[in-house]
């Protein structure tokens, strides 16, 4: 069962308030700008101008993420997002001038219209966005096929605080199929749980409103008779997912515990890597090249304060790392550890408030400063700038053993920041190489443009407000 249809619901709406935003901002831009005889006749004529704006607009906010389900909310991303919408619009706006020899609408109506615009929807956004779609009449009503533990797993990732538009379980519901109902429980944490026949399950869904019904398919035993009573819900535009579809939509994770070879030849197939990889080579090109020009003079500073902290010891650091397919390549860093920190213990993960970390290797850390000259490995295909964390051949051999499918992350060319990076905090153990590894997988399966610029956003974000790590 596909979430894709899932999705899109919530982008409709979303993609229609944003555009409500654009269209009042353009009337108010128009409206101060321009004359009262002149306005339609101004309207009309620039139509083309219009459109460009608007498209661009909508397209720059979809390819950030805007309008999909949130997983979390921030003010920080709103920002960031809309500042990005502005430039790509921009950039849309002054190719196509450039194309046609004629400026397609007037910078003056533009500026206002794109100010009165971002005005209204960062205030919408910050003030409304949260409130309007926990509303009742926004909240989607699910009802959970089960009550064993993975069924109450399930709605507490439904119920998330920062998942909108909001969603609320008002059922559980138990197939009797012929069973007495007697010393079960009626309610689970103050959820309903229904009694339904196998034959009348399609009107107990209508009964109780259901917008989205969760049924694991492992759990049933009745499939063939339950499917097509769910295909004719479905068809009537109730959303139907499975437990795996909820954690990949609502927690942008893969639980290892839903994973077998079936699902990894299936993600592998439903994988747009061999479609985006050499578009995604040539942004990373792009991107590095531009790094390391704009980026040479704070590494000159950087690395001559390194050297200032001790004169003796070298500026850079390299070490071995897994990266494509397995082979192993060096990874380029500023040294932020004393020098020979595991001639004794040899490699080990480095903790929090790890004693081998120098003052200046402390900063350089907290900023992601120290990983400034990776570009280089990117530039020599080594890396990517997305892509699962590349680790320590030792380390990964010893993962391989005790995770399940931990082997499946070489299959992707390494990054210097990642899916897993922004999601899971920084762990020091095999459970949380585990809980990172969900979080590759996801990646994997759903690996798009869109979602290297979000998690590139969402790197933004931590390098600017500094957050230390220990990697």
């Amino acid at each position: 069962m596909s979430p894709r249809r899932h999705i899109p619901v919530s982008m409709f709406w979303l993609a229609i308030l944003d555009l409500v935003c654009l269209v009042l901002g353009s009337v108010i831009g128009v409206f101060v700008r321009l004359h009262a005889e002149e306005r339609a006749e101004y309207v009309f004529e620039h139509i083309d101008g219009w459109l460009l704006l608007f498209g661009s607009v909508i397209v720059a906010n979809y390819l950030a993420g805007s309008y999909r389900i949130q997983h979390t909310f921030s003010r920080f991303n709103l920002v960031v997002t809309w500042l990005f919408s502005l430039l790509f619009a921009s950039l849309i706006l002054s190719i196509t001038s450039f194309a046609w020899f004629t400026f397609i609408m007037g910078r003056g109506v533009l500026l206002l219209a794109l100010a009165s615009y971002s005005a209204i929807a960062l205030i919408f956004k910050l003030l409304v966005y949260r409130h309007l779609f926990r509303t009742q009449a926004l909240v989607c009503r699910t009802v959970i096929l089960g009550t064993d533990d993975r069924a109450r797993q399930v709605r507490r990732e439904l119920e998330n605080d920062f998942v909108l538009p909001a969603h609320k379980v008002v059922a559980y519901v138990r197939i009797r199929n012929g069973e007495t109902a007697e010393d079960r429980a009626s309610a689970i944490d103050g959820v309903a749980v229904v009694e339904a026949e196998l034959d009348t399950l399609e009107d107990v869904m209508r009964n109780l409103g259901a917008g989205l019904i969760v049924i694991d398919p492992r759990a049933m035993q009745v499939r063939n008779v339950l499917y097509p009573q769910l295909r004719r819900l479905r068809f009537e535009g109730v959303e139907v997912l499975t437990p795996l579809n909820v954690s990949e939509i609502y927690g942008g994770r893969t639980p290892l515990d839903r994973v077998d070879e079936e699902y990894l030849m299936q993600a592998s197939m439903e994988s747009r890597l061999p479609a985006v990889r050499r578009v995604k080579r040539v942004m990373d090109v792009l991107t590095a090249g531009l790094a390391c020009i704009l980026l040479l003079p704070v590494l000159l500073l950087l690395a001559l304060a390194v050297k200032l902290s001790s004169v003796r010891d070298p500026v850079f650091y390299t070490q071995s790392r897994l990266g494509h397919f397995g082979k192993v390549f060096s990874i380029i860093k500023l040294r932020t550890m004393e020098v020979g920190s595991e001639v004794e213990s040899g490699a080990v993960w480095s903790e929090k408030g790890d004693s081998r970390v120098t003052p200046v290797g402390r900063f350089l850390r907290k900023f992601r400063l120290d990983e400034i000259p990776q570009f280089v490995n990117v530039l020599k295909g080594e890396m990517s700038i997305v892509g699962p964390r590349p680790e320590r051949p030792e380390l990964a051999e010893k993962l391989e053993r005790e995770i399940p499918h931990y082997a499946e992350r070489v299959n992707l060319v390494p990054g210097m920041t990642g899916w897993a990076q922004i999601r899971y905090p920084y762990g020091d153990s095999v459970e949380d190489s585990a809980r990172k590894l969900e979080y590759d997988l996801y990646y994997m399966k759903h690996l798009s443009l869109s979602l290297d610029l979000q998690i590139v956003l969402s790197t933004l974000r931590i390098v600017i407000m500094g957050k230390e790590r220990n990697m």
